[in-house]
């Protein structure tokens, strides 16, 4: 029997990325099915009681740079603390990773992509050219979203944010096992635990 997690994820977060960055390995040593669910971020915050990044105070905002760069160098993952395009509408990536994974590709690997894109090479993931030329990088055909799909998408994207809220998700990244919630990818470990115990 294979552990089946809930992973609700952003790409703007670099939380998320380094996350993202982190679960190929835990994949591979475990039979797992990981169900990737893209959220919006402002309504998940709002719901929850959660600031955007740009409201919150000095301090936290101070220690939060401190954090990635203490992670980062924890994980050797290369990560600049203030990349050029951030935070950035996500939604047409978000949609791709959506798009990739009705059509049978490998959503994790295209999510790491984009993150990196992100994070580490200070691209603009709002940009359809950028968001082309990730894809053909990947080996991944155009994905081109036309409007019917896109509107599937905006449903898609709506329906994992309000199963996030309703499953007691407030940020992310997080993981759900059961009815086990790990909030942080500080929280793999865990995570880890619970899938052998569900396996």
């Amino acid at each position: 029997m294979s552990a089946s997690v809930d992973y609700y994820f952003a790409l703007n977060s670099p939380w998320s990325y380094m996350a993202n960055v982190q679960l190929p390995d835990l994949l591979h040593r475990y039979n797992v099915e990981l169900k990737l669910k893209p959220v919006r971020m402002g309504p998940l915050l709002e719901a929850t009681g959660g600031l955007p990044l740009a409201k919150r105070s000095a301090q936290r905002q101070a220690y939060r740079l401190q954090e990635l760069g203490r992670w980062a160098r924890r994980l050797n993952i290369p990560l600049n603390l203030e990349p050029a395009h951030f935070p950035v509408d996500e939604r047409l990536a978000a949609g791709v990773v959506i798009a990739a994974m009705e059509d049978g590709h490998d959503g994790l690997e295209l999510a790491e992509a984009f993150g990196a894109a992100i994070w580490v090479q200070n691209h603009d993931l709002s940009d359809e050219a950028v968001i082309g030329e990730i894809l053909a990088s990947e080996g991944l055909p155009s994905l081109l979203i036309n409007e019917s799909r896109a509107q599937a998408i905006d449903k898609a994207l709506d329906k994992n944010t309000e199963e996030a809220i309703a499953a007691g998700v407030f940020g992310v990244p997080t993981f759900i096992v059961a009815e086990h919630i790990f909030w942080g990818q500080d929280r793999i470990d865990f995570l880890e635990e619970a899938i052998r115990q569900a396996s």
